[in-house]
């Protein structure tokens, strides 16, 4: 780097005080070394280092002296720090305290007898990262002082955007670890216990004369339905929550076309977000019931599945293009005695009530390709 200060001693000085400061990993262990290395630069009782956050806060990350100021936020405004990312560098010409434009951190340091302050930017590449405060008691800062700052800022910037960026990549790194293992999980278990579900179902239609064999398959069932609760929390806990619910259906809808030889994709429109757990549990349970009555009844080529995301609800939609419902079909809560395993002795009914049981409603129609719709849309409680 070349320096604009002109003495010897003070460049020696910049080096000793940036000396490391490469070595050090983490943003907080770096702004909060360069604050006790600025003290020892500009012999001054009290520093402070802040961050830009957003566009328009400064947050003070680090501070050396005898006011605490870690945490300190400063709305952008006429405040020092401001000034000088506007200005390339402000020192106060008094009293800081007495400034009209004085901030809280102005006005914090100087109830510790402060009366000099000034401020210099950190910037790279023309964009703000940042402030670097030193403060006097009883007298100004120096030109000479603000320079050594200016310098040291200059210093600062690159290392302060490598400890930066490094961060978001181990973030980043550590995100997509965690969305594999849980790709994984649901590519193995989910699947696994997808086709269970399904095989527990085939069970209970085929074995109507034989009441323990029908429980027996209904254990199964609501076993592997249990287990895949489980799954679907441990996803939650792995994925963003956003993410979750999507990556289910969509793993679902996969296995179900390689399962049943029928064509299935699913589209998802709006911004994701979390819904509350009985919600998403809902959701899935239509969407396993819906292509299990698919594969089993609707004699269909291809199935469209939609997870349609609108401000404070969540829709799912299940198309197929298949032989459509009977004439005589009723959805009722509670299946009626006498019905047999038709398409509304298959989980529908319950289905409905569970819907319900969450706030949302459930409509079977008849579509324009001659197959079957089925729609439930359910409160998710937030904004999209």
């Amino acid at each position: 780097m070349c320096y604009s200060v002109k003495s010897i001693e003070d460049v020696r000085r910049l080096v000793v005080a940036t000396r490391g400061l490469a070595g050090l990993s983490g943003t907080p262990a770096l702004i909060a070394t360069a604050c006790r290395r600025l003290v020892e630069l500009v012999d001054t009782d009290v520093v402070a280092v802040a961050l830009v956050e957003g566009a328009d806060t400064l947050v003070v990350g680090a501070s050396a002296g005898t006011v605490g100021l870690e945490g300190m936020r400063l709305p952008e405004g006429p405040g020092l720090g401001w000034r000088a990312l506007r200005r390339a560098m402000v020192t106060t010409t008094g009293d800081c305290a007495a400034d009209p434009d004085a901030d809280d951190l102005a006005r914090a340091v100087a109830g510790d007898g402060v009366r000099g302050l000034g401020a210099v930017p950190v910037t790279w590449g023309g964009h703000w990262l940042g402030v670097l405060y030193a403060g006097k008691r009883g007298r100004r800062v120096s030109p000479h002082t603000t320079l050594l700052m200016n310098e040291f800022a200059a210093s600062l910037a690159p290392l302060l955007v490598g400890t930066v960026r490094a961060e978001q990549a181990g973030r980043i790194a550590v995100a997509d670890e965690r969305r594999r293992i849980a790709e994984e999980l649901h590519d193995t278990a989910g699947q696994l216990l997808f086709r269970i579900s399904m095989s527990a179902k085939e069970i209970q239609q085929g074995a109507a004369d034989t009441d323990g064999t029908v429980a027996a398959a209904r254990a199964i069932e609501l076993a592997a339905a249990e287990a895949s609760g489980y799954l679907r929390r441990a996803m939650h806990s792995l994925l963003p929550a956003d993410d979750a619910l999507p990556v289910t259906l969509r793993r679902d809808v996969a296995a179900f076309a390689a399962r049943a030889g029928i064509t299935a994709e699913l589209v998802t429109l709006g911004e994701p977000v979390p819904a509350p757990a009985d919600v998403e549990g809902v959701l899935v349970a239509v969407l396993r019931e819906a292509l299990h009555n698919v594969e089993k009844h609707a004699g269909a080529g291809a199935v469209l599945v939609s997870l349609a995301y609108r401000p404070g609800e969540v829709t799912l939609g299940v198309e197929d293009d298949g032989k459509g419902l009977p004439d005589d079909l009723a959805l009722h809560p509670v299946p009626r005695r006498g019905e047999g395993q038709g398409l509304t002795g298959l989980g529908l009914p319950g289905l409905l009530q569970r819907v319900a049981g969450v706030g949302g409603e459930l409509v079977l129609d008849g579509n324009d390709d001659g197959g079957t719709s089925l729609r439930v849309r359910v409160p998710t409680g937030r904004a999209a």
